[in-house]
């Protein structure tokens, strides 16, 4: 039997941000301490978030001191992850689960939590302060939100084990203009919102409409 979710606007107790970020990355080494614009990646994901003036507690979720560092003066708790919600294959809505479990001061049921990425540098806080605005608005009845953006090109995809190719969204044979394409909307993984009480119902950070 599903569980009834409530609308975002029905979270309004407080309004949390959680910052994920490890020191241990296969591509980029250190990745979450790369700098742009003299600023590493995690300070531009705090500073933004801060800036924004939407929030009552900024959590950072980190699993060393050298994160940890960029957090002091910027966030309001900084939290050491479990070791086994730092390791590759960790999820990132068990962090979020262990993060909310390890502060039930800050979290209730009416908690509304954004989720931010670091690896989204270009994220300023207009943006936030416009979802947090729509929210409160009332224009929407959602139960999460996902940031992205308009996509509308023609995707390919690697046919099995041969070397060829098909088209997944277009038929080649009868190739629609550009602007008559199907639309779709990507995640950026800048930010995403949801209530506390429809997270833990579903373990997820996206959820109903």
């Amino acid at each position: 039997m599903n569980k009834v979710l409530s609308k975002l606007q029905d979270f309004s107790d407080s309004v949390v941000a959680i910052i994920p970020a490890r020191i241990g990355s296969k591509r980029i080494p250190k990745k979450n301490l790369q700098l742009i614009k003299n600023q590493s990646l995690i300070k531009r994901a705090l500073s933004t978030a801060f800036r924004s003036e939407i929030f009552d507690h900024i959590i950072l979720s980190c699993d060393s001191n050298e994160i940890a560092e960029q957090g002091k003066g910027i966030a309001s708790e900084i939290h050491m992850r479990k070791k086994i919600n730092a390791i590759d294959t960790a999820s990132t809505e068990s962090l979020i689960e262990e993060v909310i479990e390890f502060y039930p001061n800050i979290f209730n049921d009416k908690t509304l939590i954004y989720l931010l990425q670091c690896t989204s540098p270009f994220l300023e806080p207009i943006d936030l302060k416009k979802s947090y605005e729509e929210i409160k608005n009332q224009n929407y009845e959602y139960e999460s939100i996902f940031s992205g953006y308009l996509f509308s090109k023609f995707i390919w995809q690697l046919n099995g084990c041969e070397q060829s190719y098909k088209a997944i969204n277009y038929n080649p044979i009868n190739r629609p203009r550009s602007q008559d394409s199907e639309k779709f909307y990507v995640e950026n993984g800048a930010f995403y919102i949801f209530g506390k009480s429809n997270f833990d119902n579903t373990k997820c950070r996206l959820h109903g409409k």
